[in-house]
């Protein structure tokens, strides 16, 4: 088998949550491969979602002469001709389109870019002989606006990679943790009303949020403004190490999205033994255990209030909690299980072709 993959996106530092999938998953298939089996990682300097990517990639995927190639994301060139093997990661797109750089982008740019978005997903999940995700949620979603392409779906999970040990703290005082983006799906507007009535009432604890400093961003810097709260911490982007810190030496880590294909950062928070406080939604409750997790209900201020009051009024229980967890979350998402998943799925159209 030749397995030929767009490896464009390859690495954390690309796209952070994709780059490091990719990286991950392409690491631990390479043991796998047979003798006589063949893996080529595809990094040409083409922009993804551009023109270029459609009019100039299919040449250079086929002068590789793949017998299955596998793009890992959406973004498959249509005149690609050959078997193929996706990954969809979400439907974030198709549910809340404003959840996007696009949205930020003039009416008719946002309309033309959300119009491309759907003709390549259809194309792709259509053209696919499998479909990879990385959630039952996914493979839900999938089933419910493409019920043709749903026999094609594999869950194949992700898994939790392995952080560089956590430093000496960076930040002196107590604090809640957000890691992720911005985008207005994220509901980071919900913390931070909810952060003016907590940092009232607990001037001992901090909130820290991570983060690329983006229009979203700054929307949020001006709310908390707006709101007169005291002790928000912007720490921009951080590397693997300073992330480690940060999940390690948190009092709490809080995740308020309303929708997540996975959700890892909270995954990785537990795994570091912190209590975690997210939102009640599917995706969530299939990935995340009981113990050392505190769910509120999907955008309601006063319940995420409950729960960060929960955790800060019994913290010793909630660490405890947290470290049994953190033990169960490193054995169900480990990516050698993810690289075998999504091994035997490839091997399936290379031996069918």
């Amino acid at each position: 088998m030749r397995l030929v993959i767009d490896a464009r996106m390859i690495g954390a530092g690309n796209t952070r949550g994709i780059g490091r999938y990719i990286k991950e998953v392409t690491d631990h298939i390479r043991p796998l491969l047979a003798e006589n089996d063949d893996m080529v990682l595809l990094q040409p300097t083409i922009p993804w979602y551009g023109i270029s990517e459609q009019l100039r990639f299919p040449s250079i995927i086929r002068v590789s002469k793949p017998d299955v190639l596998w793009v890992p994301h959406w973004n498959v060139p249509l005149f690609y001709r050959g078997p193929l093997a996706i990954t969809v990661h979400d439907l974030l797109l198709v549910h809340q389109p404003a959840s996007a750089k696009t949205s930020t982008r003039s009416p008719i740019m946002s309309w033309l870019k959300r119009l491309g978005h759907r003709i390549i997903l259809s194309n792709a999940l259509r053209r696919a002989s499998v479909i990879l995700v990385p959630t039952q949620s996914v493979a839900d979603d999938i089933k419910q606006y493409y019920p043709l392409t749903s026999s094609k779906v594999v869950v194949t999970g992700e898994g939790l990679s392995q952080l560089p040990a956590s430093g000496s703290p960076t930040i002196s005082d107590k604090y809640l943790l957000y890691v992720g983006s911005a985008y207005p799906h994220k509901r980071l507007d919900v913390l931070v009303d909810a952060w003016s009535i907590m940092s009232r009432r607990h001037p001992d604890i901090s909130l820290v949020i991570t983060g690329k400093d983006d229009v979203f961003l700054s929307r949020i810097k001006s709310q908390v403004q707006n709101n007169g709260s005291d002790r928000v911490l912007f720490v921009g982007l951080v590397d693997d190490q300073e992330l480690s810190t940060l999940y390690a030496n948190a009092t709490a880590f809080i995740f308020p999205t309303s929708f997540e294909g996975f959700g890892l950062p909270p995954v990785e928070a537990l795994a570091a033994g912190t209590p975690v406080i997210v939102s009640d939604i599917p995706v969530l409750r299939e990935i995340l255990p009981t113990k050392g997790v505190f769910f509120f209900k999907l955008g309601d201020k006063d319940g995420m209030i409950t729960a960060i009051e929960t955790v800060l009024s019994d913290l010793p229980r909630a660490e405890a909690e947290a470290a049994e967890g953190g033990q169960e979350v490193r054995r169900r998402h480990r990516w050698e299980d993810t690289a075998k998943r999504t091994h035997e799925a490839l091997r399936s159209i290379a031996y069918h072709h």
